[in-house]
């Protein structure tokens, strides 16, 4: 090839990788969020992004043999085009089902585009500039990296997936058109230099060099795999959920690896040696390690930098090592994209099981820096014998040492991640994720031993009863109820028949304010953006009456065929309840169960709780609460702000049955009743009323409960008796 045309395809690779990478990223950024807003369970979340690796894993070695047969051009064109188009698929037929395919079909994209760049790199120069190149590329990579989320997080600020669609859409599109604009026709992976260029001597059969750097590019990824998907849970659970703060929190590995590819040195003429591979896998390792243990905002911003250095370091100079292993570059870098892929599926079930083990995804983070910097040991046992000219015995006791040190480092990193009150050390603190949320424990206990084994037992329980409850799982005794509305009688466990008639009989006491028959319309994704007609044509199919219950058999029947159950305005409450009467069980005599914002205090001791503003991030107020529960309901968690005449109407999740539209009464709520059950339906309820009803319903239903209104011309009402 042409040195012109070398250049037309370095930008071709820089151009479309940057598109690709913006695209790919603003969208896997809003699956998250899309979760949390939709209260989906962890596990359609993770399989999601399991498929979409698993995609990613079963393409590159393919798009690398390909594009060493056929060139990149044609394999770069067919993805970049695919990916254009998949996207568009989803207006056809929206909902979460549409969203899980569309993100296993990126990952075969993402599977494809990637590998066949690097490889056109590879095939395009050699020595100095072919480094440069490589840096280039790393730099652009991780530009697009931290533009991505930011770009998404804007995209996704109504709610919608609509425009994220749309912009990943054109993200690729753009990719598209520098492909096939940029790219020659005869680029290709197999290195054939120009004669006036320097012959690439062929390389010499390092196999087990090769092996080792592609297990410490596995153990990279594995880390970076973690990190993507309970990262973002480690700083909601420290910073608390204030998006953009843990949106650039979370790009800021990304930002410091771009600066640091400017400020380091990668653009020299000099080609990088193996110690600056294993010198930058360290020190991300290192980052990593400490992100785990940090709890202040200056910690996570320092260690995340320190990540985003030692992949400065690392990237560029592996990307240049795999070129240098043979001339098929397709095959190389397929191989690298493999091993890669084979790190980002293992690591969030890493992180899956030091949450289900440990109840916190902190230690995850430090055992997944541990196995990284372990991965790197045999390519490091190389740069003391060919770098540093170490015998082979010296090179075998430094590398074991180095291994031994790192083993000690792994068994506190799969210790309970507890942090004792300041002001009594037998309090100890739990994270885990469950009904859509984080969920925290405040245990008081007189061991560490104890006090995770009342909370690992708590969570599990926690979990068995979201999937009864929850309308989403299909075997649940809900979704089995809302599957045979209209034809036949369920049979539910005795826990979800017994909530189930609460509900009823407190939709009685509130002439069907609170109903959960609205499922009707709030089962289906993204409701409150949904057109005004949908909803009231649903109307004739919400109302609690209709519920048949039949006490000797624990059955339920709902009379309609459309009709569904939605128990979100008491759920979360019942199963917080629950969870406290496990730890009390257990010998637990105090403490606090937190869902998503949601409390239940309990034991003979104050605890201080604060009321979030629902229009800031802010502390409101902050009450003193003993043995009750204070639940919240705002308009702030999931909405939409179509233009209409008049200006902008916000439409949230919380449906008046009567309107069959968003309630618009109030702001927010906050609620302190004896139960976390009890204060959970009457936080969706007296929103629903607003103060005026709502302080008279309580006076007549329960008059112990106190609330607190946020109204939509900014006041706040107060029952007489909230805690003050």
């Amino acid at each position: 090839m042409q040195p012109n045309g070398n250049n037309r395809t370095f930008a071709a690779v820089l151009t479309g990788g940057l598109f690709t990478t913006l695209g790919v990223g603003l969208f896997a950024f809003t699956i998250p969020l899309l979760s949390l807003d939709e209260r989906v369970s962890g596990a359609w979340l993770g399989t999601a992004f399991a498929a979409y690796y698993l995609a990613k894993l079963l393409a590159s070695p393919l798009a690398g043999m390909a594009s060493d047969k056929f060139g990149p051009k044609p394999v770069l064109v067919l993805a970049t085009a695919a990916g254009c188009l998949i996207p568009l698929t989803y207006f056809t037929a929206p909902g979460l089902t549409s969203l899980y395919i569309i993100q296993a079909a990126m990952g075969l994209v993402s599977g494809l585009i990637r590998p066949v760049g690097l490889a056109a790199l590879g095939g395009s120069a050699s020595g100095p500039t072919l480094s440069r190149r490589f840096a280039a590329n790393a730099a652009l990579f991780n530009a697009a990296s931290f533009a991505g989320p930011i770009l998404g997080s804007l995209l996704y600020t109504t709610g919608v997936m609509g425009p994220v669609l749309i912009g990943l859409s054109i993200c690729l599109g753009l990719a598209l058109v520098a492909t096939f604009l940029l790219m020659p026709e005869n680029a290709a992976t197999n290195f054939a230099p120009h004669p006036a260029e320097p012959a690439r001597p062929a390389p010499p059969r390092h196999r087990g060099k090769g092996a080792a750097l592609l297990l410490a590019i596995g153990g990279r990824s594995l880390g970076i795999g973690l990190a993507t998907a309970f990262y973002p849970i480690v700083l909601a659970d420290v910073l608390g959920r204030h998006g953009p703060v843990i949106a650039a929190t979370f790009a800021a590995p990304g930002l410091a690896t771009f600066l640091g590819l400017l400020l380091t040195g990668r653009f020299t003429n000099k080609s990088p040696d193996m110690d600056r591979v294993v010198l930058g896998m360290f020190l991300s390792a290192g980052g990593l390690y400490a992100l785990g243990g940090c709890r202040e905002l200056w910690q996570f911003i320092t260690f995340g930098v320190i990540l985003g250095l030692g992949a400065a370091l690392s990237i560029p100079a592996s990307m240049f090592f795999a070129s240098t292993l043979s001339r098929r570059q397709g095959a190389v870098f397929g191989a690298a994209n493999l091993a890669s892929g084979l790190g980002f599926l293992l690591g969030p079930l890493l992180g899956g099981f030091a949450v289900h083990t440990l109840h916190s995804p902190a230690p995850g983070l430090k055992a997944a820096a541990v196995i990284g910097a372990l991965a790197c040991l045999p390519l490091l046992s190389y740069v003391f014998r060919d770098q540093f000219h170490w015998g082979r015995g010296m090179t075998w006791t430094a590398t074991g040492l180095t291994a031994a040190l790192l083993g000690l480092l792994l068994f506190p990193a799969f210790s309970p991640d507890l942090h004792p009150d300041d002001r009594d050390e037998d309090v100890y603190r739990f994270t885990d994720v469950a009904m859509g949320t984080v969920v925290k424990l405040t245990i008081e206990a007189p061991s560490r031993k104890s006090a995770s084994l009342a909370a690992r037992r708590t969570m599990t329980a926690m979990r068995a009863l979201q999937q009864d409850y929850d309308h989403r799982n299909p075997s649940g005794s809900i979704g089995r109820i809302n599957r045979a509305a209209g034809s036949t009688w369920i049979k539910t466990t005795p826990r979800a028949f017994a909530l189930l008639d609460r509900a009823l009989k407190f939709s009685a006491a509130t002439d069907g304010v609170f109903d959960p028959t609205v499922g009707a319309l709030t089962t289906s994704p993204f409701y409150y953006a949904m057109d005004e007609s949908v909803a009231r044509a649903k109307s004739g199919l919400v109302d609690y009456r209709m519920v048949l219950m039949d006490p000797a058999g624990d059955r339920v029947r709902l009379k309609k065929k459309g009709m569904a159950l939605d128990l979100g305005g008491i759920a979360k409450g019942s199963i917080v309840d629950a969870a406290v009467a496990l730890l009390k069980k257990h010998g637990v005599p105090s403490g606090i169960v937190e869902a998503g914002g949601d409390f239940r205090c309990f034991g003979d001791r104050d605890w201080n709780v604060g009321i979030r503003h629902p229009r800031n991030s802010a502390v409101f107020q902050t009450i003193p609460i003993r043995d009750k529960g204070v639940c919240g309901s705002g308009d702030y968690q999931q909405f939409v702000t179509p233009d209409k005449k008049g200006g902008p109407i916000r439409h949230h999740h919380i449906i008046d049955p009567s309107t069959m539209d968003s309630a618009h009464e109030s702001i927010g709520v906050t609620v302190v009743a004896d139960t976390a059950e009890l204060a959970d339906a009457l936080a969706t309820t007296l929103f629903i009323m607003g103060p005026a009803k709502g302080t008279a319903f309580l006076k007549r239903y329960s008059p112990e409960s106190a609330c607190i209104w946020f109204l939509p011309d900014g006041t706040v009402s107060y029952t007489d008796n909230f805690p003050q």
